[in-house]
């Protein structure tokens, strides 16, 4: 079928062969590239359809259907903001994704966007496929995480969503989320500068805080938005439908969510915080606190494995925003009396396991009896993480082994990346004390190694970096250990690393 976007034509739907509208005569290929497929929905301020390129690609088409000053500035903004942010985490939109285009019969254009189709259901039809189980504490952190490293994103560029809510965030099949909508986006400054110390009143019942509602919306109204939809998923309950406290306002929910970690519970509250001054800062604030939560390997049958909390995950070097990720942290790890570790220490050599990514080309061994999880997170990089068995029950820190891939922004020399690898461990970590530096030869390319100590909350770590720069691409592999157990697997950690091969 080929469907007709004039708002004022009787029969919309033709055949896909013909060019014009059977009904009103209008133009069917869109842009003199788009044929309009179906519509996926109406909302305040127009209509969204799915869309063939002319390549065969399947697109969103939204299409302004008031050409008020206020729905038109809107339109814009949000065009504007997906062609700035290029990001997995948000729908691509080309340079010349918006246009207008004109109807016959009518002298208003209309003012269209194109975009990225996000394949995969959003949040709360995701919900309703698990038969409304609520989601474990270790996936709401995996997808916390991913939210909050999209809005520092966001709210970086003097922007902010405005909408967040289940329908508006797309989960993947891979388990990667996507934020959508960002209809109701505003400038931050401009919201500032506003005379009239207002901006737009876009609301969505249950989700959305009283100073937007008051027309007083700034960055930390996605913050009260993002807390009420993980209420939502966690108690699988509209946050309307629960109760609040007469006293405080605060919404009761942790009785109907009682396996969530009390860290994310606060959390969670936080973020919802009547007053905004009461929430978080900002998101490094936001990405620090998630960092410092534990994430322990169980979840309900019907949630995705999450990656490994940020706190375990190897430190970033990027250039650019990455930083957000310092200050990771984890609890307090339980003392291993020194004849436990001693014997521990005696048992014989694992037989290693042969590793092989065939989407980042490159292999590495490990021993058999270590946990192996493939990482799916496209902001922080890492591809896998090797995780040593536990001593014992009271073994509450567990030494790994991570492989991250990182895209340069730019061609860098060896030790250009050295320097800025080196200044980031010294400006992103807790009490750094850099041990060692040396050459070293990973993958029969030139690298480098540094060891140094730093701090995960109240747990003293120890870390050994190596790295090597192979097609503008850096392999960073990361030992990270309980600073007095480093000694235990240094010798796996080696043997891992000279394994490590890139084809």
């Amino acid at each position: 079928m080929s469907y007709c976007i004039n708002p004022n034509c009787r029969h919309p739907e033709n055949p896909q062969t013909i060019n014009f509208c059977q009904t009103c005569g209008s133009e069917l290929l869109i842009n003199a590239r788009y044929r309009v497929i179906t519509v996926l929905g109406q909302g305040g301020f127009g209509k969204t359809f799915a869309v063939r390129d002319r390549d065969g690609t399947q697109k969103v088409l939204k299409v302004l259907m008031n050409n008020d000053t206020l729905g038109v500035e809107l339109f814009q903004r949000e065009a504007n903001v997906l062609q700035r942010l290029k990001h997995p985490g948000l729908p691509t939109v080309e340079s010349e994704g918006y246009f207008t285009f004109r109807v016959k019969g009518s002298d208003k254009p209309l003012h269209c966007l194109v975009m990225e189709k996000i394949e995969g259901k959003n949040l709360q039809q995701w919900l309703e496929a698990q038969n409304y189980q609520p989601i474990s504490s270790e996936l709401a952190i995996d997808w916390l995480t991913q939210l909050t490293e999209i809005l520092n994103l966001v709210h970086n560029q003097n922007y902010f969503h405005r909408d967040i809510k289940p329908q508006n965030v797309m989960c993947r099949s891979n388990g990667k989320l996507v934020l959508i909508d960002f209809g109701a986006v505003r400038e931050v400054t401009e919201t500032i500068q506003r005379a009239t110390g207002e901006v737009t009143r876009i609301s969505s019942m249950g989700y959305t805080p009283e100073e937007q509602k008051k027309g007083k919306a700034e960055p930390r109204s996605d913050f009260f938005a993002l807390g009420r939809t993980f209420t939502y998923l966690l108690t699988a309950q509209e946050p309307r439908n629960l109760q609040e406290d007469p006293r405080s306002g605060k919404l009761i929910w942790r009785n109907v969510a009682t396996q969530t970690s009390k860290p994310l519970a606060d959390l969670i509250d936080d973020l919802m915080a009547y007053f905004p001054k009461d929430r978080p800062k900002d998101t490094q604030v936001l990405l620090q606190r998630l960092g410092k939560m534990v994430v322990k390997r169980s979840y309900p049958v019907g949630n995705r494995p999450p990656s490994p909390s940020p706190d375990r995950r190897s430190p970033r070097f990027a250039l650019g925003w990455k930083p957000a990720l310092m200050g990771l942290g984890v609890a307090g790890a339980i003392a291993i009396s020194a004849f436990a570790i001693q014997h521990f220490s005696k048992t014989q050599v694992e037989n290693l396991l042969s590793y092989q990514s065939s989407a980042h080309q490159f292999k590495i061994k490990y021993p058999e009896k270590w946990e192996k999880q493939e990482l799916q997170n496209p902001v922080i990089n890492d591809v896998v993480v090797f995780i040593a068995p536990k001593k014992n029950t009271a073994d509450a820190y567990q030494e790994q082994i991570t492989v991250s891939i990182e895209d340069l922004p730019k061609p860098m020399s060896l030790d250009e990346y050295n320097e800025s690898s080196l200044k980031q461990i010294k400006t992103n970590f807790t009490d750094v004390k850099i041990l060692e530096e040396n050459p070293k030869t990973i993958a029969n390319h030139r690298g480098y190694t540094v060891v140094f100590d730093d701090k995960d909350g109240q747990t003293n770590t120890k870390k050994m970096q190596t790295w090597t720069l192979m097609n503008n691409k850096a392999y960073v592999i990361t030992y990270t250990a309980e600073k007095s157990e480093y000694s235990e697997y240094l010798k796996t950690a080696e043997n891992m690393m000279n394994s490590f091969e890139i084809n």
